[in-house]
């Protein structure tokens, strides 16, 4: 199944009083690997949660043309379910990512880079046409972050997936990605390729936030 597209039109959304998100918009095309960059508390987890549809925006407009899949930042994994039970009945999915021999295990019982799988393994079971990751390999050593990188990518190109990866800073899974938008305070400072974002960039914000090469795994 091909991905989808995703629209977002002068998107707000308010918490406490406090403006998280302001008047955002922007494309995402189908089959499209997306990244959103920024600091913490620039507004990244909650785009993606209202593209998700699991918050509402005080006002603009959301469009996602299919059913969304999420990996969120702390994996939600329940703890009382075994691995084959988070993927509702796609043992092909457990296959897919190498943790079929874990089958009957339950989330405490796996490595860090296991349950990050599972956690992928569990977005994919509805065959969604977006995929969503909210900073999912934070903790991970370089290395595991690299490889689990080469299979987020093999799955997305695979599978055709429309991917929005969340970072706050220039990992591997944000180097893949066609197009990079730079969130600060709530507003996009940015969108374009990291190429264009560092050859040009929009301000000395951007330059300054994309700056260091080193910050890039590969």
């Amino acid at each position: 199944m091909a991905g989808a597209s995703i629209t977002l039109r002068s998107l707000a959304r308010q918490r406490d009083g406090r403006p998280v998100l302001r008047g955002v918009s922007m494309d995402v095309a189908a089959g499209e690997w997306f990244a959103l960059l920024g600091p913490s508390g620039s507004g990244k987890s909650t785009l993606l949660r209202l593209i998700a549809g699991l918050d509402r925006p005080d006002a603009g407009q959301v469009q996602v043309d299919g059913r969304v899949g999420m990996v969120f930042q702390d994996l939600a994994l329940w703890p009382y379910m075994s691995v084959e039970e988070h993927v509702s009945g796609r043992p092909d999915l457990l296959e897919r990512l190498d943790i079929a021999a874990h089958a009957r295990k339950r989330p405490h019982e796996l490595s860090g880079g296991e349950r990050q799988r599972l956690a992928l393994a569990r977005a994919l079971a509805s065959r969604p046409r977006v995929l969503l990751l909210d900073e999912p390999f934070s903790g991970l050593d370089p290395m595991l972050r690299r490889t689990l990188a080469d299979v987020l990518a093999e799955i997305h190109r695979a599978d055709g997936l429309t991917t929005v990866y969340v970072s706050h800073y220039l990992e591997a899974p944000v180097a893949r990605a066609s197009r990079v938008a730079l969130l600060r305070e709530g507003s996009i400072e940015q969108v374009g390729t990291l190429a264009e974002l560092r050859t040009s960039p929009a301000s000395e914000w951007v330059a300054a936030f994309v700056a260091d090469e080193a910050g890039v795994e590969r």
